[in-house]
């Protein structure tokens, strides 16, 4: 198999080029070809169940598939670099809807 981006051969296995970092494709059978796309299904809401102070961090982590201890840190980055993280965070909580279906599930 060939890059289509640089031409480099790569194994059928590889995921990624070695030589431009281009996904091959390799093991994306049903996934998007955008690195960061939503889950489907997964709405974006305050995650009640995992929150620390009101689920946005929760939420975000939950709806994009990544590490929640990693956008947590994110934010708290953006709070004590800009003071842009706090105003987002706000903002986020008041237009974020919450996850009532998890709070009932958990009853």
């Amino acid at each position: 198999m060939y890059c289509t981006n640089c031409g480099t051969q790569t194994a059928e296995t590889d995921r990624f080029c070695a030589h431009c970092g281009k996904g091959t494709g390799a093991g994306q059978a049903g996934r998007s070809s955008a690195p960061y796309a939503p889950t489907p299904g997964r709405p974006l809401d305050l995650d009640i169940a995992n929150k620390k102070i009101a689920g946005v961090c929760a939420g975000i982590a939950r709806h994009f598939d990544w590490d929640v201890t990693l956008v947590r840190v994110a934010f708290l980055a953006g709070i004590l670099v800009h003071g842009v993280g706090l105003i987002g965070y706000i903002i986020a909580w008041i237009c974020m809807p919450r996850d009532d279906r998890q709070v009932l599930a958990q009853a």
